[in-house]
């Protein structure tokens, strides 16, 4: 198959071919293991015999580090971004050293190399973003995080979903006994429904929630923070005056950018509309910047739980 990216319509001249063509691999990662949600992470190219521009074979990242911050949070995002850039070093020492698309491979494991495929494209960025949307169901690579930015489970974010699978991890260690403290069902009575709450001890109830560092992801966030405030109404009523300490825990991570950002005043105004919520329906706030800080703060809650 081969792709024929289209210039933009200022630079648009009839007739001329483009003068970049090249193979390209696309490489599927998926980022929150289990999910089965991939993306798109590399792209390897090598010259075609047809190019009439110099390509130089080299595998590239096509996720930005502050799109995977803004999907992962900031720890996760920081640490696949180096990830992927390590990858794409490797691949690339290993088409200089004459390693035919064909048969490279990642350097770690969880990275799905796609088929070779050709492209025309004015520009190395261009065909990039021509190999991301060939074999995505998403538009161009930052179109396509927007887009999972936006992707939830029936209960969380994915940013708070990854939160939680990683405060979840660091909490049990090797305590097996203490996962049934997560995602506790709590059955209702009569017309009190049911709910599932991400946390429980005793009479502690702990929802998660994570900041937002985009317009987009503050919609979001700010939907599921009410479902979760709503659902510790829910369980209120379940107790039925029983001693009970609702609790609703930020993940801060968003804050830690750099203040006059763009994602710090989104974390920072949806922070302020949340808590003065929270406060309402009378709900402890918790504050952490990353799931091990999490995972100490719901240790030292024994005299609430």
């Amino acid at each position: 198959m081969e792709l024929l990216v289209q210039p933009k319509e200022s630079s648009r001249l009839i007739g001329v071919t483009p003068p970049f063509v090249a193979r390209y691999r696309a490489v599927l990662w998926e980022p929150i293991f289990g999910t089965g949600e991939r993306l798109v992470a590399l792209v390897a190219i090598e010259p075609h015999e047809a190019t009439g521009q110099a390509v130089s074979p080299a595998t590239y990242p096509v996720i930005a580090a502050p799109r995977l911050r803004r999907l992962l949070g900031r720890e996760r995002g920081n640490a696949s971004a180096n990830t992927l850039r390590e990858c794409a070093q490797f691949m690339t020492q290993r088409q200089q050293a004459g390693l035919p698309l064909d048969e490279l491979r990642p350097l770690f494991r969880g990275f799905e190399p796609g088929p070779v495929m050709v492209a025309r494209a004015w520009g190395i960025e261009q065909l990039l973003d021509a190999a991301v949307r060939s074999v995505s169901a998403f538009g161009s690579a930052e179109e396509m995080i927007e887009e999972e930015e936006s992707r939830q489970s029936p209960r969380h974010t994915v940013r708070t979903g990854e939160f939680l699978t990683q405060l979840r991890r660091i909490f049990i260690g090797h305590a097996k006994e203490l996962a049934s403290r997560f995602d506790v069902p709590l059955n209702g009575l009569g017309d009190v429904p049911d709910v599932v709450v991400d946390y429980a001890d005793g009479p502690l109830v702990v929802q998660v929630t994570s900041l937002p560092s985009t317009e987009r992801q503050a919609e979001h966030t700010e939907r599921e923070a009410e479902a979760k405030l709503f659902q510790l109404g829910v369980a209120r009523k379940q107790m039925s005056g029983n001693a009970f300490t609702p609790t609703l825990l930020f993940n801060t991570d968003a804050l830690a950018e750099s203040a006059g950002s763009e994602a710090h005043k989104h974390a920072e105004a949806t922070y302020a509309r949340l808590v003065r919520f929270a406060k309402f329906e009378g709900v402890r706030i918790l504050e952490a910047p990353s799931p091990s800080i999490a995972a100490r703060l719901l240790d030292t809650q024994h005299d609430y739980g």
